[in-house]
């Protein structure tokens, strides 16, 4: 199914802990389906690296997809 991600948060949500060095810094990603309906229902938050969304050119507004493993793609 293709999304348009609507807004991209970096994840400051680590509870107590501090991100250990090695851990890549997370965004929340909150994409909207298609359907047109209710959007703050059909808002789907997933996590994703947020290297790799500077590295897939993945921006508000753009349209995106899943893979197999829940990783987003960007649609051209």
């Amino acid at each position: 199914m293709m999304y348009t991600v609507k807004r991209i948060d970096e994840d400051l949500n680590l509870g107590c802990e501090e991100r250990p060095d090695d851990a890549p810094v997370m965004a929340k990603v909150t994409l909207v389906d298609p359907s047109g309906k209710e959007v703050t229902v059909k808002a789907v938050t997933v996590k994703a690296e947020d290297a790799k969304l500077y590295e897939c050119n993945i921006n508000e507004g753009d349209k995106v997809c899943l893979d197999v493993n829940n990783k987003l793609e960007k649609v051209e």
